[in-house]
């Protein structure tokens, strides 16, 4: 089951799974060295998928300028190759006709799967390269 949820909505147990599960992932295992909480958290859309109560794989919904975005897509390590992420990125697929992402440059072909088609030129974000991918219906 896939829960959408805004920053109101979520329990101050989901915020803090969420916040951990992203440090984990961004902060411990790819090193980046820039703060992962920002503002977007406060508006965007939080969705996340549980396993036995516990927060494994999570994603967020920025609508920016009228663009839906989605970012911070994370899975515990633990819980990988069970399609965790791609059920949230279909599930918004199902609810959106038009999606973007800022894919890192090794999940291009991950996301190609999903229907996303890489527009523009790479670029560096958090000193990694990175590529704007969009998704239309």
């Amino acid at each position: 089951m896939i829960f959408e949820k805004t920053l109101k909505e979520l329990s101050q147990e989901e915020l803090l799974s969420i916040f951990k599960l992203r440090q984990e992932v961004f902060m411990i295992e790819q090193g980046i060295k820039e703060v992962d909480i920002d503002d977007h958290d406060i508006n965007c859309k939080h969705l996340f998928i549980k396993f036995n109560g516990k927060i494994v794989s999570y994603a967020r919904l920025i609508n920016e300028q009228g663009e839906l975005y989605i970012g911070r897509i994370a899975t515990d390590i633990h819980y990988r190759k069970n399609g965790y992420s791609s059920k949230i990125i279909e599930y918004l697929k199902t609810k959106h006709d038009v999606l973007a992402i800022s894919s890192q440059e090794q999940r291009i072909s991950f996301y190609k799967k999903l229907g996303f088609i890489p527009v523009g030129k790479k670029y560096k974000d958090a000193n990694i390269l990175h590529q704007k991918m969009v998704y239309i219906k």
